[in-house]
């Protein structure tokens, strides 16, 4: 029988003090600390991992771009090696909350990601500064009409220092998220070039044709007296209208045509009572009455069936099916159905305007049988559909309302002046008002035309600044017209990847369901539209790409504000030459553009890094490898920059190759925050902690770390108890570093994998197969799996397995042992692989784990600053051999512990417990030595036998055939006092391998 045993016991020197071999044993020692330190970390590690490593690794690009010669080799290099994510500029106005943080961070960690594995960034931080907001802001001391007398530019004044105080709160604040970026290189949509690329694109746009100016219905906001584009509105579901049931009754010539067209028998019942012969009305039904002085037609749907109706006050025109959901409480007969073909060509009247004008009933295939009459009240100056319908045939386009929301008396006939003017005050009325509806029903009543009237809730678009209720009204702006712009940008969608998937068909509907972009604002802070207009004709405008080009000319020279300036200044330099005569009777337009376009073209700072940096002729189709914004941002940014790129090019061109949305923060209860209801959570408070709200402080890495563990792409719970979740999941991240760095202080030498026990093989391998996950994770940009990922193989791979199988080995073999050198080397690669993974979430902790790296271990592994200029590391790996060694070693540790459960109750620690292993082979695929680091028993011992003595049921199948029966017992030696296994004759002595080491001997 031959009996090969992992310790022999030999006659050991007597020890009295059990604690006095404390100093002998290699215990973990570094200077990483528990916890983070935020001055430390706000000081010197941020800068370090962040703004130095940025713009180390861009200017080394651009060195390597500027030594190419050639030029094809350069435009290769670009397209592999560089990664451009743009930044979708925040709005400079107040401070920064969770949903700027879990914005900035997301995008940074993609990039860091990127840099990791070999790409150089380029990342430029941006801000819109124009705009309503921050124009109200400046004007916040001023009353709302007193704030109309400021001089422009001292509106501008103010709103740009105003911007510039927010952009550097803002910019302070985003340092403290560790973004990798160079903060003295951003752009601002105030900044002149980028105003002047604005105005190109603008230009560009004209050239195609795709600027016009219209008086039109837009959306309008009455606080903020302006129009608001559709990204510009919130709508609100529970609404609440006061909606009206009103009769329009037929001219008398179109009651006889109507009567002729229907049968006998409805003209013997009509003419049978004479005082009524006038009285078919078309009954319509409205939830804005405040509209119905525009009326200038109705409209109907000739495939409908209407109904004439007769009731004790007169005769009614009703679709049929919607007449069972109108309120008649009085009795009524149906004289008879008809095709709605019946209604074209006949006229009625508008009695309340008493003007005796016969407005027409046209069909309209925008009428449904949703709510209402089948009969729809049309005022072109008021709605999207009526003014189409106006425009085919010739309706006025009549709006009598003012940018205040008030009517204007001077366009309404006298008889409604009464009606329209507050009591009071003796101003015209508000159209918004509730007063102003009950004296329009009142009026209404008074000339038989109100049918009925009720309270209704439905969803109705508020400004999403001043959170009140627009109105529709036709004022002349400026549009962008999109119906072939809008063809070529939803081509272009199909090359772009979208996360989630989703987003391609939301962005997509967006996209479809907009024929014109109102790019026109009123107000003083922001880019001009580049019109002039006669003094003394006013609607005659001015705006050609001969006097735009001229003008961009001009304002490179002067300056934005010289546009704004009072209109008295010479107006020759304005004009190109060929206008000079006539220059003085013009004067230069006070429209702004939208921000949504400001931002929209901010694709433009890309153009500029490839054509002035990079100095290419020609540049990339897909200016950015990747937008990520908020999931609004589908009828905002993500659009304007599309619509904007395509529209200025003429091509089916995206300015992005990815597209990536994520969701709003929620309080632990699922409502979203607002600072309204009082529920939201500053990013200073997750950093610092907040003892009213029990948040715990979570530092720089627990704020990044709380962003990456959820899922970005629907919405994000963030509470005291999501809070301590993450706190927990990084003091363990933090002391496995710790473990790491404390026994890679002593003693490492570099050893090959080769060199390596299976083992330790195998915990490598194991760690490639965590990189392959994880990068399989960061290339879907889904990075709360890449931390579960991480956490699963932290709490099994190392804590519960290699971690304790290593220490015996690491406290208590001799500094120099081969084992200790081949654990110590696979401890590295742990740690080397945990900071490829981690640094792009966790950059600050990664960097303090750099900057503690052992002298030693520098030297021999690595001479990088920071952890992100380190490749991602390449181990040989094999499932295979994975495979082999979870189907041995591993199903011999299952084994062992299983046994080890049923031993008696005195036994409670494996170190207590003698193994012994039969096999019927001598090729084990693993010896004595290492089984029992597995084990981690007092003793291991392998024995030969016949193939008989381990036939029973016991006996386990090795993967080469090989069968072994595995017997654990309690250890009947006693207690080593160094490394306290029982695997010494005498308590008072040391083991074999204790002996050795203590007294150095070979």
């Amino acid at each position: 029988m031959l009996r090969r045993s992992f310790t022999k016991i030999t006659c050991k020197r007597c020890y009295s003090d059990k604690h006095s071999f404390q100093k002998t044993l290699i215990l973990p020692r570094t200077k990483f600390p528990n916890r983070s330190n935020l001055l430390k970390t706000l000081n010197q590690l941020i800068p370090q991992c962040s703004q130095d490593a940025y713009v180390s690794q861009l200017n080394e690009f651009l060195f390597k771009i500027e030594s190419m010669d050639d030029d094809a080799a350069k435009v290769k290099f670009i397209k592999e090696k560089l990664f451009v994510l743009h930044d979708g500029p925040p709005y400079a106005n107040g401070d920064l909350h969770l949903g700027h943080a879990l914005n900035k961070i997301l995008k940074d960690i993609i990039n860091r990601y990127q840099l990791i594995r070999g790409k150089y960034v380029f990342y430029k931080p941006g801000w819109d500064c124009h705009g309503l907001p921050i124009e109200m802001k400046a004007l916040k001391d001023f009353s709302s009409d007193s704030s109309h007398a400021i001089a422009p530019l001292k509106i501008r004044s103010m709103a740009a220092t105003h911007a510039a105080k927010a952009i550097q709160t803002q910019k302070n604040q985003f340092k403290q998220f560790a973004i990798l970026a160079d903060w003295n290189d951003c752009y601002k949509t105030m900044d002149p070039g980028y105003e002047i690329n604005q105005l190109e694109v603008f230009l560009e746009m004209l050239k195609r044709g795709l600027i016009k100016r219209q008086n039109r219905p837009v959306f309008w906001g009455i606080e903020t007296r302006t129009a608001l584009a559709e990204g510009e509105l919130e709508y609100n579901d529970n609404h609440k209208s006061t909606a009206a049931f009103v009769k329009f009754p037929l001219t008398s010539a179109s009651n006889l045509q109507l009567l002729e067209r229907l049968s006998k028998n409805v003209m013997v019942e009509y003419l049978a009572d004479k005082e009524r012969n006038d009285t078919i009305n078309c009954l319509i039904w409205t939830s804005t009455p405040w509209t119905l002085f525009s009326n200038q037609a109705i409209c109907f749907n000739e495939k409908f069936t209407y109904c004439l109706v007769k009731l004790e006050g007169g005769f009614l025109i009703v679709e049929e099916e919607l007449l069972q959901k109108i309120n008649v409480t009085e009795p009524y007969e149906i004289l008879e159905t008809f095709s709605g073909e019946l209604l074209a060509g006949l006229h009625y009247t508008h009695p309340s305007m008493r003007d005796g004008v016969p407005r027409p009933l046209l069909h309209g295939e925008h009428v449904t049988k949703s709510i209402g009459t089948g009969l729809v009240h049309t005022a072109p100056g008021h709605g999207s559909d009526d003014y189409m319908t106006g425009q085919q045939h010739n309706l006025k386009t009549f709006s009598p309302v003012d940018h205040r929301g008030r009517y204007k008396l001077d366009e309404l006939p006298v008889y409604v002046h009464k009606t329209l003017t507050e009591p009071e005050t003796g101003l015209p009325r508000k159209v918004l008002d509730l007063a102003t509806t009950s004296a329009i029903l009142e009026c209404l009543k008074r000339h038989n035309m109100l049918h009925a009237a009720h309270e209704y809730v439905h969803s109705y678009p508020y400004d999403w600044r001043s959170k009140r209720p627009v109105i529709i009204r036709a004022t002349p702006q400026w549009f962008a017209d999109l119906h072939d712009v809008k063809k070529l940008a939803l081509d272009s969608l199909e090359d772009v990847e979208f996360h989630p998937h989703r987003g391609q068909a939301r962005l997509g509907a967006f996209i479809r369901a907009r024929n014109e972009w109102c790019i026109s604002r009123q107000r003083s802070w922001g880019v001009p539209i580049p019109a002039l207009y006669k003094v003394d004709e006013p609607d005659q405008i001015l705006m050609t790409e001969e006097t735009v080009s001229h003008i961009i000319g001009v304002i490179k020279k002067k300056g934005m504000n010289s546009w704004f300036a009072e209109r008295e200044s010479d107006m020759r330099e304005w004009l190109p030459p060929s206008f000079a005569e006539d220059a003085n009777g013009y004067a230069r337009g006070r429209d702004t553009m939208d921000v949504w376009f400001d931002s929209g073209t901010s694709w433009s700072v890309l153009e500029r890094f490839y054509l002035d940096c990079l100095k290419l002729d020609k540049i990339p189709e897909k200016l950015a490898d990747v937008y990520l914004e908020g999931s609004d941002q589908h009828r905002g940014w993500f659009q304007s920059s599309l619509l904007t790129r395509v529209a200025s090019s003429g091509t089916a061109t995206t300015p992005y190759k990815n597209l990536i949305t994520h969701g709003f923060t929620l309080d632990e209860k699922g409502i979203k925050m607002s600072k309204s209801i009082g529920n939201t959570i500053s990013p200073r408070h997750v950093i610092e902690g907040d003892q009213k709200t029990g948040l715990p402080a979570l530092g720089v890495d627990g704020i990044r770390y709380l962003v990456a563990q959820a899922d970005y792409t629907t919405d994000i719970v963030a509470g005291p108890t999501v809070m301590v979740r993450v706190a927990d999941a990084l003091k363990k991240l933090r002391l496995t570093l710790r473990f790491l760095l404390g026994n890679l202080n002593v003693g490492y030498t570099k050893l090959s994998f080769g060199d390596l026990r299976p083992v330790d093989q195998y915990t490598v391998s194991k760690l490639q197969e965590l990189m392959n996950t994880t990068e399989q994770y960061y290339e879907s940009f889904n990075f709360s799996k890449v931390l579960t990922t991480v956490q699963h193989h932290m709490t099994n791979q190392l804590s519960a397995f290699y971690f304790d199988m290593s220490k015996d080995t690491l406290y208590c073999d001799a500094k120099d042992s081969k084992k200790r050198q081949q654990i110590l080397t696979t401890l590295f690669h742990i740690l080397d692989t945990y900071r490829a993974i981690m640094a792009p979430i966790l950059p600050v902790l990664m960097q303090e784990v750099w900057n503690c790296l052992p002298s030693g271990v520098k030297e021999l592994e690595s001479n990088e600053d920071s952890p992100i200029n380190r490749a991602w590391p390449q181990f040989p790996f094999s499932y295979e051999m994975i495979k082999t060694f979870e189907d041995n070693e591993l199903a011999v540790l299952r084994e062992y512990q299983r046994q080890f459960k049923q031993l008696n109750s005195n036994v409670t620690k494996s170190s207590q417990t003698d193994v012994t292993i039969v096999t019927d082979a001598q090729d084990l695929p693993f010896d004595a030595d290492e089984i029992n680091d597995i084990l981690q028993a007092g003793q291991t011992n392998i024995i030969s036998s016949s193939a008989g003595d381990i036939m029973d049921e016991g006996a386990l199948m090795l993967s080469n055939g090989v069968r072994v029966k595995i017997d654990v017992k309690p250890s009947a030696l006693m207690k080593c006092p160094r490394c306290w296994k029982h695997n010494t004759s005498n308590e008072e002595n040391l083991c074999d391998r204790c002996e050795k080491v203590v007294h150095n001997v070979n």
